[in-house]
Order: structure tokens, then C-alpha cells, then sequence
């Protein structure tokens, strides 16, 4: 039994769908049966009812599921409560960060903070979003960037420093690629690709079909921005990305791909989050009042050049 499984299972039961549990982990819907069944295996019951489309917990996945709960909840804890016996003030601090960030500035803006202060190392963590957050949630890390935050707003402190226009990428082989401007509607047959962990474009579908209860035929890759875009512009797909990551890799690593403005108007937004009434060190305050006014000097540059 593993946590993998654990979460596979208390994801569909917050959801009653296998979809959506699967859209929540940003995992494939074929990995996270697989978590289940060989779950179901291992205890040697079944947990789920599954008949006419309705997902519900037999007897069994009712016991399991107080279990499966508890656990998750010691788990945290735990991660919790060690970090008491780390130094509160060391010389170094953990920051979480997508791999998009880097087209903000981000080498920059660590050069700059180091500068001004030399005697701290800043040790960056690189994971999908959805890591982000969970990594916050328990006290792995207590800074990081992240694009959305979902059902967390109510436990998370949120600095927006970059908002960016969402566009649509394909292939110059695409037969988008001879418009310069859609509507997300009229993409609903087309087949996308997102990386497992990132939330544009289930930000996006929610807004657009979530109300139907539909989402368009759509590949989660465990893998980075560079290759997602790889892979669109051999025409395997079509993707949602802010405008700047988008065009910074047209520009600079492969032309053949498309860039399409939204008529919908989405927008992309980084933040720099922390738990709420969780207790930052005195370098992470540094960090983090730092980082907000650099960024509020980004912007107005990025402007000034317009």
C-alpha cells in the first residue's frame, strides 16, 4: 500500500468520478484505476460500487476510507511537527518554483537578492504546481511560486506578481495555425496536451465546460514546458500557455510553432504563496518583501518597453 494509492482513493471519493479524481492529481485516468485495483487486490476487497456511472464506497471502502484519512492526516502531521528541531534561522532557504518562472526573471531576480544578501543561499525546488502546494501544506517548504491555488485560497497568503495573457500554441501544421485569434469554444474536438501539474488549462476548461460536466480529449505528460512544446509542434496536440513562456520558446528554440490570442481573455497569474498564520523566518521575510517589490519593478520595466 502507498500513499500514491491513498490519494488515488480519497481523490475519488471527494470527486465520485474517476475523471476528475484523476484531473485533481494530474495523473492519467488509466494510472489512478491502476492505483485502485491493485489496492482493491491487495486487501482483497472491493471499494467502490460502480454501476450506471455512479461511483459510491461499498461497506468495506467505508472502513477504508476513515483509515485512508486518518493516515494522510498523521502524515502531514508529522512532516509538521519535525521541523521543530531544525534551526529556525538558517543560512539557507527552500523556495518553490515551476519551471515557466525562469521567462519572469526569476536567475535575475535570485542574482539581485544575493547581492543584497550575500550571507543567504537560496535553494530552489522545481515541481509541477499542484507539488507546490502540497509541498506548503506540509511544511516542506514555506515560500513558493505558483499559477493557481483552487480550493486553497482559503488556506493560502497570496502575492500576485505576474499576469500574463493565456494563448492557444499549436502546430504551423495545425489547422489553427492559420488564425490569429479563437474562441476556446470552438476547440472543444481538438485534442490537448498539459503537463501533470499545472493548472491553465483545467483553469480553463472548467470555466469554458465545467458547468456540462465535459472536458476536451486531453494528455497529462510527466515532463517539462520545453518538451510539452516539443511535442505540439510535431502536431500531437494543441496546449494553453501564458504568452511569454509561449513566444520565448517560439523566438528562441523552435519557430514551428503557433501562437493563437484567446477572444475569451484568460489570464495567466504567478503568485508567491505561504500558508496562512504560518510563522516565516526572519530570511524568508527577507525574501519574500523582497521579491514583491522586485517584481512590482519588473512590471513597471515591462511596461515602460511597450
Amino acid at each position: 500500500m502507498t500513499f500514491e494509492q491513498i490519494k488515488s482513493f480519497l481523490a475519488i471519493v471527494k470527486y465520485k468520478h474517476f475523471t476528475l479524481a484523476s484531473q485533481e492529481l494530474y495523473i492519467s485516468q488509466s494510472s489512478i484505476s491502476k492505483h485502485i485495483k491493485s489496492l482493491e487486490k491487495e486487501l482483497g476487497v472491493e471499494l467502490f460500487n460502480r454501476q450506471h456511472r455512479s461511483i459510491k464506497l461499498t461497506d468495506a471502502g467505508e472502513d477504508f476510507y476513515k483509515f485512508a484519512n486518518k493516515s494522510m492526516s498523521d502524515y502531514k502531521n508529522i512532516i509538521f511537527n519535525m521541523k521543530k528541531y531544525s534551526c529556525d534561522e538558517s543560512s539557507s532557504i527552500s523556495i518553490g518554483v515551476t519551471d515557466t518562472l525562469v521567462e519572469y526573471g526569476l536567475a535575475t531576480l535570485i542574482s539581485d537578492f544575493q547581492q543584497q544578501y550575500p550571507q543567504i543561499q537560496i535553494d530552489l525546488i522545481e515541481r509541477p504546481n499542484n507539488k507546490i502546494i502540497e509541498y506548503l501544506k506540509d511544511s516542506i517548504i514555506n515560500l513558493g511560486f505558483i499559477n493557481s491555488y483552487y480550493e486553497y485560497k482559503n488556506i493560502l497568503n497570496l502575492d500576485k506578481i505576474i499576469s500574463d495573457d493565456l494563448v492557444l500554441v499549436t502546430s504551423k501544421k495545425h489547422a489553427l495555425s492559420e488564425v490569429s485569434e479563437v474562441d476556446i469554444y470552438n476547440t472543444s474536438r481538438e485534442k490537448y496536451l498539459c503537463i501533470n501539474g499545472d493548472y491553465y488549462t483545467r483553469n480553463v476548461f472548467l470555466n469554458t465546460w465545467g458547468n456540462l460536466n465535459y472536458f476536451p480529449n486531453t494528455s497529462y505528460i510527466e515532463s517539462q514546458t520545453k518538451t510539452l512544446l516539443a511535442l505540439v509542434s510535431e502536431n500531437i496536440g494543441i496546449t494553453l500557455l501564458p504568452y511569454q513562456v509561449a513566444n520565448s520558446y517560439k523566438n528562441n528554440v523552435d519557430s514551428s510553432i503557433h501562437i493563437c490570442k484567446l477572444k475569451n481573455g484568460f489570464s495567466a497569474n504567478i503568485f508567491l504563496s505561504q500558508l496562512k498564520n504560518k510563522k516565516l523566518s526572519k530570511n524568508e521575510i527577507l525574501f519574500r518583501d523582497f521579491t514583491v517589490k522586485w517584481f512590482i519593478n519588473y512590471r513597471s520595466k515591462k511596461r515602460s518597453c511597450i
